[in-house]
């Protein structure tokens, strides 16, 4: 029974990852597939995957509250319920500002970004489920290490989309908008890898 209570923390911060890869493969598919006059669905969409996230997130932090002994420390289990949500508000936030600013086209550039987006966000419910093991796993470190990997490749594409533009484009509100969505692509990528470095901290503290 103790072993199940323990397990509940890490079962929730699994289902957390699973969030964050349906919205990301959610921006993926429409970006590849982009149609405006649906714009308002995939928001929807998006909000309700964030949503069922967010309630998670509050109802396991009320059981964390009235817990005695945790697996981890509170305080661990607390960050990486944030920093997983903020992961799907992040990618929320990409599309939310793409209705903002009115995009009605998709640039290359945002589909890499897309891409990039799903990849780390499968790899990082694989090492959420690799967690509960991480004082005996043999591969929770290489999927630390590919979570910055690919946190660096979108710093990359940031740098070179931004460059890009500045260097082709002219119209001043598409350079705003397209730097502002940009910002958000690369900031979801930084929120993955906070997520991994909080993971990393506990292996540091309990091994």
């Amino acid at each position: 029974m103790a072993n199940k209570k323990s397990n509940c923390y890490f079962d929730a911060f699994i289902e957390l990852a699973e969030y964050t890869k349906q919205e990301a493969i959610l921006l993926d598919d429409y970006l590849q597939d982009f149609d405006l006059s649906y714009m308002h669905d995939k928001i929807n969409e998006m909000h309700a995957i964030e949503t069922k996230a967010d309630q998670m997130k509050h109802e396991m932090m009320d059981r964390l509250a009235k817990e005695f002994i945790t697996p981890i420390e509170r305080e661990d289990i607390n960050q990486l319920f944030n920093e997983i949500e903020s992961v799907s508000d992040m990618i929320e936030d990409v599309l939310i500002k793409m209705h903002i600013f009115c995009i009605g086209e998709v640039r290359p550039e945002a589909i890499q970004f897309s891409h990039l987006l799903v990849k780390s966000c499968t790899i990082l419910k694989k090492m959420m489920e690799e967690f509960p093991n991480f004082k005996r796993s043999t591969v929770l470190q290489d999927l630390i290490i590919e979570i910055n990997d690919l946190e660096e490749e979108g710093d990359h594409l940031y740098a070179n989309s931004i460059h890009g533009m500045f260097s082709s484009m002219n119209d001043p509100i598409d350079l705003m908008r397209w730097t502002e969505t940009y910002d958000r692509f690369e900031k979801s990528c930084d929120a993955i890898e906070h997520v991994a470095i909080v993971v990393e901290s506990v292996v540091m503290k309990n091994i």
